[in-house]
This record gives C-alpha cells, sequence and structure tokens, in this order.
C-alpha cells in the first residue's frame, strides 16, 4: 500500500466532512426561514404597498412646524333633480371684487361630474371643496391650488345623499393661505414635553441602578470572590444566626428606627436626638478604650460586641430622623419656587420610612451572625476527629433544613417558584456525592487536576436527574409546575406545631443531605463562600437581564399605574442588571499588580477594594454608565408601549390614530436626542477619562 494514500484519503475524508457541514448548515438555515414564515407574497400586495408608501411619506413629512392660516369662504346652491320648468336655481350675489365660483352643471343627477370654476380668490391659495346637503354633515370633496391669479378649476361627483326640488345642497369652496412665520406645531410642543420626559425618565432609572449595580458588581467578581474561604462551622453557624438576628433586629432595632422617624418629623429632635446618640457613643467608645483589657479575654469581646450592638442601634436611629427630615423639610416646601425639590426630599424621606422595617432587620441579621460567628471560632477549635464530624452533621442538618425552608416559602408564593425547593436539593446532592467520591477514591478538591474528574461528574449528573425525579415526586411538582397551582394546604404535625406538609417534606430533605454533607465536610475545612455568592449573585443578574424591560415595564404598570414611574422602575431593575455585569466583567479584568501591592502593605479587604481595584475601574464604570443611558432613552420609547409613560407612549397613540405625521415627529425627537446624547457622552468620556 503506497503511503501516500494516507493522507489523500484523509484529505477526501475532511472534504466530505466540510460539504456535509455546508449542507447541514443549508438545510438548518432553510428550516428557520420556513419557522420565521417569511414570504414575499403581502409585499406584492397593492393595498399594503400603497398603505405603506403613505405611512412612510407622512412619516418622513413631519408635522413639526405650523402657521397661522386666513381663510375665505364662497357657496353655491345645487339642486339634485333640475327643475321641470327648467327654472334657473338661485345664487348668492358675488361683490364686485370679491372671490366667486362657478358650478355647470348647477343641478343633476346623482354621480354625474360638476365642474367649479374659481375666481378672484387669494393667490396661491388652497382651495378646499366641500359638499353640504340640507340639514345635514359637511363632506369633504376635493383639494385644489389656486393659481397667482386667483384662479382655479377642479370638478367633483354628485354624491349620493337625499334632497331634491327646493331642498338644495351647498357647495362650499374655502380658500385659505398662511399668514405670519411658522412656528412650532402643537404637536412638537407635545413631543418636548414628552421628550424631556423621557430623557429624565432614563436619567433616574441610570443613577438609581448605578450604587446598586456597582456594589453588586464586586460580589459577581470571580477574582475577587475566588479567594474568600472561611471555616465551614463559621459559614453554617452564621446562617443558621440570620433568622435569629432578623427577628431580633424586627423586635428590637425597628422601634429605634421608627423613634428616629418620629423624631425626625419633629426637626429640632431630629437633629438632638442623633447628635446625643451619636456624642453618647463617642463617651462610651472612649471610656470602653480606656479600659485596659487584654484582647481576646471575655472581657474584651464583650465590651467590642457591646460597642458594635450599640453603633447599630446610633446608626439605624439616625438613618429613621434623616428619613423624618426629610419628610417634614418635603412638607414645608411643597408649595412654590422649591416644590420640585420639597417632592424630591419628601420622596425620600418617606422611602426612608417604608424602608427602616427591613433596614432593621437585615442589620439585626448580618449583627447578630456576626457576633455568634466570633463567639464560637474559638471554641470549634476543640472539636477534632469524630466531634468534628459530629458537629458538622449536626449544624448541616440545621443549615440544610432552614435553606429548603426557605426555598418552600418562597416557591408558596407562586407556581413555578416550586422549581427552587428542586434545583436547590439537586446542588445540595451534587455537592454530597462528590464529597462521597473524593472521600472513597481520595481525590483532591473540584479546582484540583486528577484523574476522577470525569467519572465524578457523570456520577453527579446522574444524581442530579435522579434527585430531581425524587424530589418531583416527593414534593408534588406537578401541582406547582404542570398545573400552575400552589402547593395543597395539608398540615403536619411535628410535636406541638402544624408544618404545612409541603414545607415539612422540603425541609426533611434539607436535613438529610445537610446532615449527610455536614458530616463529610467536618466544621474546619475551608469552604468557599466567595464563589457561593459569586455564582448567586450571576445567577440574580443573569436571570434579571433575561426578562426584558417591556415585561417589567407590564408588571410594574399593574403596580404603580400608567406614567413614567413605571418606566423607571422597569428600566431600573434591568439596568441593575445590565450595569452589574459590565462592571464585574471590568473588575474581572483589572491589573493583578496593584491589588498585589496594596495586600503587600497589610491592607485589609476593603481597603485593597478602595485603593487597589476602584481607581482602575473608575474609567470605563463612567463611560459603560454613560452608554446605558443612552440606552435608556432608547429604551424608554418601548417602554412607553406599555403606558411606561415617556415619549412612547405619545407615539403609540399617534400610531394607533394613523396620524404618521404627528409620530413623525416623536421618531425625529428621539433620532434628534439620542443623536446628541452621543456625542455629549463621547465628549465626557473624553475629558474624564
Amino acid at each position: 500500500m503506497n503511503n501516500n494514500q494516507i493522507p489523500t484519503s484523509r484529505g477526501a475524508l475532511r472534504k466530505l466532512l466540510i460539504v456535509l457541514a455546508v449542507v447541514a448548515g443549508v438545510m438548518l438555515y432553510a428550516y428557520g426561514w420556513r419557522v420565521t414564515d417569511i414570504s414575499l407574497d403581502e409585499t406584492q400586495d397593492e393595498t399594503r404597498q400603497t398603505s405603506v408608501t403613505r405611512a412612510l411619506r407622512e412619516l418622513l413629512s413631519p408635522n413639526v412646524f405650523d402657521q397661522d392660516r386666513d381663510s375665505e369662504f364662497v357657496d353655491v346652491n345645487f339642486a339634485i333633480g333640475c327643475p321641470e320648468d327648467g327654472a334657473p336655481i338661485p345664487q348668492p350675489e358675488p361683490g364686485e371684487g370679491e372671490p366667486y365660483i362657478e358650478i355647470s352643471p348647477d343641478c343633476g343627477e346623482r354621480d354625474e361630474v360638476v365642474t367649479i370654476t374659481g375666481h378672484h380668490f387669494h393667490a396661491n391659495a388652497d382651495a378646499f371643496v366641500r359638499w353640504i346637503p340640507p340639514g345635514g354633515q359637511s363632506r369633504p370633496m376635493v383639494r385644489t391650488d389656486v393659481d397667482s391669479e386667483g384662479y382655479f378649476q377642479t370638478a367633483i361627483t354628485v354624491p349620493s345623499l337625499r334632497g331634491g326640488g327646493d331642498d338644495y345642497h351647498t357647495i362650499e369652496v374655502e380658500g385659505s393661505w398662511p399668514e405670519g412665520l411658522p412656528h412650532f406645531s402643537e404637536t412638537t410642543e407635545t413631543v418636548i414635553e414628552k421628550m424631556v420626559e423621557t430623557i429624565f425618565l432614563a436619567l433616574m432609572a441610570t443613577t438609581l441602578a448605578v450604587p446598586i449595580a456597582f456594589v453588586l458588581s464586586f460580589f459577581a467578581a470571580r477574582n475577587l470572590m475566588r479567594q474568600v474561604r472561611l471555616p465551614v462551622g463559621d459559614v453554617l453557624i452564621a446562617f443558621i444566626l440570620l433568622p435569629v438576628g432578623w427577628l431580633l433586629g424586627d423586635l428590637l432595632l425597628r422601634p429605634i428606627g421608627e423613634l428616629g422617624v418620629r423624631w425626625g418629623k419633629e426637626l429640632v429632635m431630629g437633629i438632638i436626638g442623633p447628635a446625643i446618640a451619636m456624642v453618647a457613643y463617642g463617651g462610651i467608645a472612649r471610656a470602653a478604650s480606656t479600659a485596659r483589657l487584654p484582647e481576646g479575654t471575655p472581657g474584651h469581646r464583650a465590651r467590642k460586641i457591646a460597642l458594635n450592638v450599640l453603633l447599630v442601634a446610633v446608626i439605624i436611629f439616625t438613618l429613621g430622623a434623616l428619613g423624618g427630615i426629610g419628610i417634614w423639610v418635603g412638607e414645608k416646601l411643597e408649595d412654590g419656587l422649591l416644590a420640585d425639590l420639597g417632592n424630591f426630599i419628601n420622596t425620600l424621606g418617606t422611602l426612608v420610612d417604608l424602608s427602616i422595617a427591613v433596614a432593621a432587620a437585615l442589620a439585626g441579621a448580618l449583627l447578630v451572625s456576626s457576633i455568634g460567628t466570633s463567639l464560637t471560632r474559638g471554641g470549634l477549635r476543640y472539636f477534632q476527629g469524630p466531634s468534628d464530624r459530629i458537629l458538622g452533621a449536626v449544624l448541616g442538618l440545621a443549615s440544610g433544613t432552614l435553606l429548603m425552608a426557605l426555598m418552600a416559602v418562597i416557591a408558596n408564593q407562586a407556581a413555578w417558584f416550586g422549581l427552587l425547593p428542586l434545583l436547590v436539593a439537586v446542588i445540595l446532592a451534587m455537592q454530597v456525592l462528590g464529597l462521597i467520591y473524593n472521600h472513597l477514591t481520595g481525590a483532591g478538591h473540584r479546582d484540583e487536576a486528577n484523574t476522577h474528574a470525569t467519572l465524578r461528574l457523570v456520577l453527579q449528573v446522574v444524581v442530579a436527574v435522579a434527585v430531581f425525579y425524587f424530589a418531583y415526586l416527593f414534593l408534588d411538582s406537578g401541582r406547582l409546575i404542570v398545573d400552575g397551582r400552589l402547593p395543597a394546604a395539608l398540615k403536619t404535625e411535628v410535636g406541638p406545631f402544624s408544618v404545612k406538609t409541603y414545607t415539612f417534606r422540603a425541609m426533611l430533605m434539607g436535613a438529610v443531605l445537610g446532615a449527610i454533607g455536614g458530616w463529610l465536610m467536618g466544621i474546619h475545612r475551608p469552604f468557599p463562600l466567595g464563589m457561593t455568592i459569586y455564582n448567586t449573585t450571576r445567577t440574580i443578574l443573569n436571570a434579571l437581564r433575561s426578562i426584558e424591560p417591556l415585561i417589567m415595564g407590564i408588571v410594574f404598570v399593574i403596580w404603580v399605574g400608567i406614567g413614567p414611574f413605571a418606566g423607571v422602575l422597569a428600566l431600573m431593575l434591568h439596568s441593575i442588571a445590565a450595569l452589574g455585569k459590565l462592571y464585574s466583567e471590568q473588575v474581572e479584568n483589572i491589573d493583578p499588580g496593584p491589588i498585589e501591592a496594596v495586600q503587600a502593605t497589610g491592607a485589609t479587604r476593603l481597603q485593597t477594594i478602595a485603593y487597589g481595584v476602584v481607581p482602575q475601574i473608575v474609567p470605563p464604570y463612567i463611560a459603560f454608565t454613560m452608554y446605558r443611558w443612552d440606552i435608556n432613552v432608547r429604551m424608554s420609547t418601548i417602554i412607553g408601549f406599555v403606558g411606561g409613560g415617556g415619549i412612547g407612549f405619545l407615539l403609540q397613540q399617534q400610531i394607533n390614530l394613523l396620524r404618521y405625521r404627528e409620530a413623525g415627529v416623536a421618531v425625529l425627537a428621539i433620532a434628534i436626542v439620542v443623536s446628541v446624547l452621543d456625542y455629549a457622552s463621547a465628549s465626557i468620556r473624553e475629558r474624564m477619562i
């Protein structure tokens, strides 16, 4: 066999594969062509061609300007059915030099052609011919142009209307001509008003989204979160204490915040109260610092915890006071020249008032979790060997139960939220299987290259499918996902408590999986907390970004009503997701050198971000923000179609009424504003970056 034949055979096979790939691509594209119903039949319809031509002509002839007009009216009589005696039809006598019209004939039957001749009309005027039946409504017939001599001639067809004998019909001619200088039309003034509303709608949505997206971008940056690891025991204890802290924050901190709001509404107390609280805290902290307690002793830890609790209480009280002051100031400025400023300040104060309960509960949850972790960290080191795994199993059981209970509560709010317990159960099962596999085979961590990676992945996929199917049956999820109904209201008695059966079963699954995982991991193994936060944040951002602002707009219109506020909320939510992704990707692409330099000085993680990360991301952040504002201006047009306010709402109305010239004004305004914003943003980026 000739060796040269081997490359030749390989080349032929490669060409064959290329041909097959091309054929497959063509077939796939042809299928897509059919599915998308691409056809040229409708485009050849004359009616559609006429309609689209008219629409395009009017869109390209926007009613931007208007001009005052003067008019003159002349009319003559017409008889449907000529008199039998041949008597002439009486006609008005024109004055000398005044415009007049002649018709031929002045009587006749329906569908006959009548010639109309005008004399002494205003030069170069527009002549509008109307037919007015006896006691009826005017009917426009034809429009024609008057020449420079005041003369015109046109023809109309006698309409099929009632009347005859002495009931004369009237043929009226209006001569109309412009007077004075052109000015913006009423449509243009309305469009300008709505365009300003659109610009600020996009501005509000963008500026409200930026701080939230800025914070989330650090949690969604892999390079920053990859190295954030804590002992499993600390993480589990912190997670278990979160609901406890939430309840304590709601019970203890919320009244403090509400007191601050009440005092803030009285202004004087709102200023004096926080000032006294801050001074008192400073005095207590200074006095505590003078008591030289060895670091790490119970007394030192108790002092630190007490100061932290006091600081959080002062912050919540001050926050509430600021909200109350905002409400007071806004009410005082609600009238007069500063009404807009007053409304703004009042809204901010009201927002603080409404969010004080959540802020207090969240602060309590974080505070209690932090305190609990710091108090138990020293004691956890004494758990070694079997006690390590036993405590890990106990903490894992509690954490898994709590996690699945939370998922079940969410699932009880909407049918398809029932997927959350299934997905969480699958994730937990895959993690547990990975731990079991590593324990039995001695394989390393997931991020370590090893020969068992492929086999482990296959086993995890198989187990994931099996657990999903089991959980689907065990939780009766077909009721939620298929039937679109909420979980059944059945109850299960657990000791003295009565728990919803769906929730109990979810908690039972979480307890089993959490206990197994906790037993295998123990409490001392590093837990990838950073990557968990990273994956969670990314998932949320991806979910929000996958929902079009149009859909969000529909929901918010139902919630807050038709208007620009609904548009602001829809665009803000989508902007958070979009900017969060853009910001985080920029953080992932920064130069690690400055970060390493800052870390070498012994800086904390917060200092590292402030001095090593933020200076590198400010320029692209500005560019992304300006670009997002540009996008939101254009996107607000679509939001307006569902009642989200701005120029889009007006554009929809004009299109629905087939007023394409008026719609053309809105389209022109959008194009101008987008172009101006593009040039402005480019100039700003050039100066600031």
